[in-house]
C-alpha cells in the first residue's frame, strides 16, 4: 500500500540584496543603491508520497511463480527420492543377486574340486585296497605253505624224536607193556586174591620209576648248568683276553639347536635343544658354556665343502619326501615352498672340538 512521509528541517540561507531609492533633493537630489548582506533559518517542510502499488503487485507475481517453484522443487524432490529409492532397492537387489550368484558358484566350484579330489582319493584308495588285499592274500599262500613245510618239519621231528625215545627207554616201554599184561590177566583171571599182590608190587614198580626218572632229570639238569657255567667261563675268559688295559678318547657329536628369542621387553634370550638325552646338556655350567661359544663374536665360520653340501641336501630331500605321505597339489605345493626357502639359505660350518 502507499504511504506518505513528511520531514521538516530549518536550513540557513545566507545572501545579499541590493536595492536603489532616490531621496528628495535638499541640495542636490538623485538615487543611491543599498546592498544589505543577511543570514536567516528558513523552515523547510517536505512531503514524500510513496507508491508502493507496482511493487506489491511485483511481490504478488513473484511470490505465485516462487510457490509454484517451491511445488515444483518439493515435487521433483519427491520424485527423485521415490528415483532414488527404487534405485537403490535395484542396486541391492543386484548386488545381493550378484553376491549370492559369486557365493554359489566359488562354492559348487569348490565342491567340484573337493568332489574330484575325493574321487582321485577314493580311486587311489581302492588301488591301495586292490594292492593290500592282493598283498594279504599272496601272504596268506606264503603262510600256509611255509606252515604246511614246517608242520611237516614238527612232524617229522617228533616222530624222530618219539622213535628215539622209544630206542632210548625201550626196556622201560617193554616193561610197561609186560606190567599191562600182567594186569590185565589178574584182572581178569578167577584167581582174585592174587589182585592185591599185585597192585601192590605194580605201586612198587611205579614209586621206582617215578624216582629213576626224577633223578634221571636231576642228573640232566645238573649237566645242563655245569655246561652252561662252562662256556659263561670260557666266554669271560675270552672277553678279558680280548679287552685292552688302556683308556681310548674319542668325539661325540650331537645334532645341537640354538636359537635367540626376543621377550616383550626387547631382551634377548638364547636357548639350546638337543633331540638326543645328554648328560652334559642336562648341566647348567656346561649349556651355559655351549650357549656362550655360539653367542661369541670369535666365531669363524665357513662354507662346507662340496661333497658335504650335496650329503646335507640328500638327506634334506630325503626327510623332506618321507614327511608327506600323500601326493596331493597342496603337499606337493608345500614341499616346493621349503625347497625354495631352502635355496634362499646359506650353510656354514663351525668346528668347536
Amino acid at each position: 500500500m502507499s504511504y506518505t512521509r513528511r520531514y521538516r528541517e530549518s536550513i540557513t540561507v545566507s545572501g545579499s540584496e541590493s536595492d536603489t531609492f532616490s531621496y528628495p533633493a535638499s541640495e542636490n537630489g538623485g538615487s543611491r543603491t543599498v546592498t544589505i548582506h543577511y543570514t536567516k533559518e528558513v523552515p523547510v517542510e517536505v512531503n514524500i508520497t510513496v507508491d508502493t502499488n507496482p511493487l506489491e503487485i511485483s511481490i504478488s507475481k513473484v511470490k505465485g511463480t516462487v510457490d509454484l517453484l517451491t511445488g515444483a522443487v518439493v515435487a521433483t524432490e519427491t520424485a527423485e527420492i521415490v528415483s532414488k529409492e527404487k534405485n537403490a532397492r535395484k542396486v541391492g537387489k543386484s548386488i545381493v543377486k550378484g553376491f549370492f550368484s559369486y557365493i554359489r558358484s566359488e562354492i559348487s566350484q569348490q565342491i567340484s574340486e573337493l568332489t574330484q579330489n575325493a574321487n582321485a582319493q577314493l580311486v587311489h584308495l581302492k588301488e591301495l585296497s586292490q594292492s593290500c588285499l592282493s598283498k594279504k592274500k599272496q601272504m596268506e599262500g606264503d603262510f600256509n605253505r611255509i606252515a604246511s613245510r614246517y608242520v611237516k618239519i614238527f612232524d617229522d621231528l617228533n616222530h624222530e624224536l618219539s622213535n628215539r625215545i622209544l630206542e632210548l627207554d625201550k626196556a622201560a616201554f617193554v616193561f610197561k607193556k609186560e606190567t599191562d599184561n600182567s594186569k590185565v590177566r589178574t584182572t581178569n583171571n578167577d584167581l582174585v586174591n592174587t589182585i592185591t599182590i599185585s597192585g601192590k608190587e605194580g605201586c612198587d614198580l611205579e614209586t621206582q620209576i617215578s624216582t629213576s626218572i626224577a633223578k634221571k632229570r636231576a642228573y640232566d639238569t645238573i649237566n645242563k648248568a655245569i655246561i652252561f657255567l662252562r662256556q659263561q667261563n670260557r666266554m669271560n675268559e675270552t672277553i678279558q683276553k680280548s679287552m685292552f688295559n688302556e683308556s681310548i678318547s674319542n668325539s661325540i657329536y650331537l645334532t645341537i639347536c640354538y636359537f635367540e628369542t626376543k621377550n616383550y621387553k626387547n631382551q634377548i634370550d638364547k636357548n639350546i635343544y638337543c633331540a638326543e638325552i645328554s648328560k652334559v646338556l642336562n648341566e647348567k655350567d656346561s649349556k651355559n658354556e655351549i650357549i656362550q661359544q655360539f653367542a661369541s663374536n670369535n666365531i669363524r665360520w665357513s662354507e662346507p665343502s662340496l661333497q658335504l653340501q650335496n650329503n646335507i641336501t640328500l638327506y634334506f630331500n630325503t626327510e623332506l619326501n618321507n614327511s608327506s605321505v600323500t601326493n596331493s597339489g597342496h603337499a606337493v605345493r608345500v614341499r616346493e615352498m621349503i625347497r625354495k626357502m631352502a635355496k634362499l639359505s646359506s650353510i656354514e660350518v663351525n668346528d668347536f672340538s
